[in-house]
């Protein structure tokens, strides 16, 4: 999109409405690019020679942003005059093909001449996909097809000659299911064929080919931000980053309720961790867009929540996205950025303490290469204030393990859980990993049984200890149908259960007993996800506490009040309701002393309960806060 149209634009003016942590900074960018608009047309070019101290930004720059560009320089000044006043810009990528096209040698080095003029690196990129048919607007090349291995084959030689550096945007997709690729596959499955060919593609038509165009090109792997469905599309999670030399991460969460993928705001900062430990060390960042503009405050979310894994550098998709031409009174027209000057300010936030906090961690889960089962449930975790950590081998170094149904591709995780537990570790298994290993060993460990039925419930109870009397009943707004396990009453004990009607109660974090080492629980899922997030606050709490018992500091706090925790005890909390919410934060230690990290300023009132500090806090709505505690 080049010019952003009217009904957009008002939208993006008005979306603060109901949002009250993001009004400020909603004014503050719509004066920013007012006042920008206004300037003079002579006004000096705004330089940049200034970066990120934390992070390197980048620009991807679309096909059709690429002619425009070449085509009109005046454009291409002005708009990068806008552009570069507001955000710290240090590359762009450049787009050589998209869709059928192809962008001529000549607008390519007409393009990258201009941004090398400026100070700014200038790398290629491709979006490999191809017109289809009516109606089939996501289609790729056939890899099977030897004339389109061969266009594909000159594409990637093409930009190997113009750039040193080259990321293969997110629809480096193989979804052909033509005559040819039915004979192929024989009696593989649609996801072992193209996990096959797309290894096989990425070894010889990427990487050899052009290395052999230009031995010293840098060549980054970028799936979408869809982790949990890459091996369908032939994403080969584990061969694709040996062959790259480099991988970077889509962090679009968008609008998790109204936008068609509906994935978790959490899953911006869950899926960079996921990538470093894919490739540590080579793992280059997060790409996130304005994508669905229902809610304003969701842009800049992505960006803090990316920020927030400490990657190397964001990509911001795509140049033309961040811009909106004004009319002036006089019929003349002005570029403008509102999402510039909001971007610009997020990243100058983030900035200013990221430097200050250590390594990023949480609890450890564990999702195999080219693995799914309860799809995204790790960041509906991270939503209830478990802060993740996913890791694509199995993590058994970690002292906690939780683990979802994903990592049932492993054969031989039962055993690796035995060993967790004589190591003396604690294992969580979900509902649903414990049903898919039925009857393949799990029993060695428990003899449970996930009934198939399930129970709708709206009353909730928990043991502070195994063989304490239950606290509290607590209530949910809404009835929560949770699946039924049935279970050897002195076999194990219900640390958290839901009540049916008068006193028939069904686990919810089910422990099991006689273990010498160690501690194994069944955490029990809801049929929907979604009502995580219903469940009463002291329920989560309790689920909290058994799930981090490694981690120092945990959230008394509401549903989408989210935690992420550092190595040298310092943590965000960041409420993602619209509206404020009391909570508390709970150090596992007596006399913590708690700073805000940003101001400087001592958090006061906490008060010693059992061997924890706890700081009554409000969480305001759409905000977070940066603390270190000692």
């Amino acid at each position: 999109m080049i010019h952003m149209n009217e009904r957009i634009r008002t939208r993006l003016v008005t979306s603060w409405v109901g949002k009250i942590g993001c009004l400020g900074l909603a004014m503050l960018a719509l004066a920013r690019a007012s006042a920008f608009a206004a300037a003079p047309t002579d006004a000096p070019t705004a330089t940049n020679n200034h970066s990120y101290q934390n992070f390197d930004f980048a620009l991807f720059v679309e096909l059709a942003d690429m002619r425009r560009m070449a085509s009109n320089p005046q454009w291409m000044e002005e708009s990068w005059n806008v552009i570069s006043h507001s955000i710290k810009v240090n590359k762009v990528w450049l787009e050589t093909y998209r869709d059928g096209e192809q962008t001529a040698e000549a607008d390519v080095r007409k393009v990258k001449e201009f941004f090398t003029s400026k100070g700014i690196k200038t790398s290629g990129g491709l979006m490999c996909t191809k017109p289809g048919r009516p109606g089939d607007r996501l289609t790729g090349f056939c890899y099977t097809n030897p004339d389109d291995r061969e266009q594909f084959r000159k594409i990637v030689a093409y930009t190997a000659g113009l750039f040193d550096e080259i990321i293969f945007d997110d629809l480096w997709i193989f979804n052909c299911r033509c005559e040819l690729c039915q004979k192929a596959k024989g009696d593989l499955s649609w996801t072992e064929y193209r996990l096959k060919v797309m290894k096989e593609v990425g070894e010889n038509l990427v990487v050899k080919n052009a290395k052999t165009v230009n031995p010293k090109v840098n060549l980054i792997f970028k799936p979408p931000n869809w982790y949990e469905q890459y091996q369908f599309a032939g994403y080969n999670l584990d061969a694709q980053p040996k062959a790259f030399d480099m991988i970077y991460a889509g962090t679009e969460t968008r609008d998790g309720e109204n936008s068609n993928m509906h994935l978790q705001p959490y899953q911006s900062y869950a899926i960079m961790r996921y990538f470093e430990h894919i490739k540590p060390g080579k793992f280059g960042g997060g790409w996130f867009d304005p994508g669905d503009l229902q809610r304003f405050n969701r842009y800049t979310e992505q960006i803090e929540d990316t920020l927030f894994a400490k990657p190397k550098g964001v990509t911001h998709w795509c140049y033309g996205n961040l811009l909106e031409t004004l009319r002036q009174a006089d019929g003349t027209s002005k570029i403008t950025s509102i999402l510039a000057a909001a971007a610009g300010d997020t990243c100058e936030k983030v900035d200013a303490f990221l430097g200050k906090l250590g390594e990023p961690y949480g609890v450890a889960t564990y999702k195999p290469y080219n693995a799914s089962g309860e799809m995204y449930l790790h960041h509906y975790f991270g939503m209830i204030g478990v802060p993740m950590d996913i890791f694509p081998e199995f993590p058994d170094k970690a002292g906690t393990i939780l683990l979802t149904e994903a990592a049932k591709s492993d054969s031989g995780l039962v055993g690796k859980i035995w060993k967790q537990l004589n190591d003396d570790k604690t294992v969580i298994v979900t509902s649903g990993l414990y049903k898919a290993l039925q009857g393949k060993g799990i029993e060695k460990v428990v003899e449970a049984e996930y009934t198939g039925r399930t129970v709708p419930v709206n009353k909730f109870t928990f043991r502070e200890v195994m063989d304490s009397e239950p606290s509290s009943i607590y209530f949910s707004d809404t009835e929560i149908p949770i699946p039924e396990l049935a279970y050897g009453l002195v076999d194990a004990e219900e640390i958290a259960q839901g009540v049916y009607k008068d006193n028939n109660r069904y686990s919810l974090l089910l422990q099991v007993r006689g273990l010498t080492k160690g501690r194994f629980f069944i955490l029990t899922i809801p049929e929907s996800f979604d009502d995580l997030y219903h469940l009463p606050q002291p329920i989560l709490s309790q689920i909290r506490r058994e799930l981090m018992g490694d981690i120092p500091v945990y959230l008394d706090s509401p549903a989408k009040v989210c935690l992420f925790t550092y190595t040298n005890n310092t943590f965000i909390a960041k409420s993602y309701l619209p509206y404020p919410a009391r909570g508390s934060i709970v150090i596992k230690k007596p006399g913590a002393k708690l700073t805000n990290l940003v101001t400087g300023a001592e958090v006061r009132g906490g008060y010693t309960k059992g061997d924890t500090t706890v700081f009554d806090v409000t969480h305001q709505p759409r905000t977070y806060n940066v603390y270190r505690f000692e």
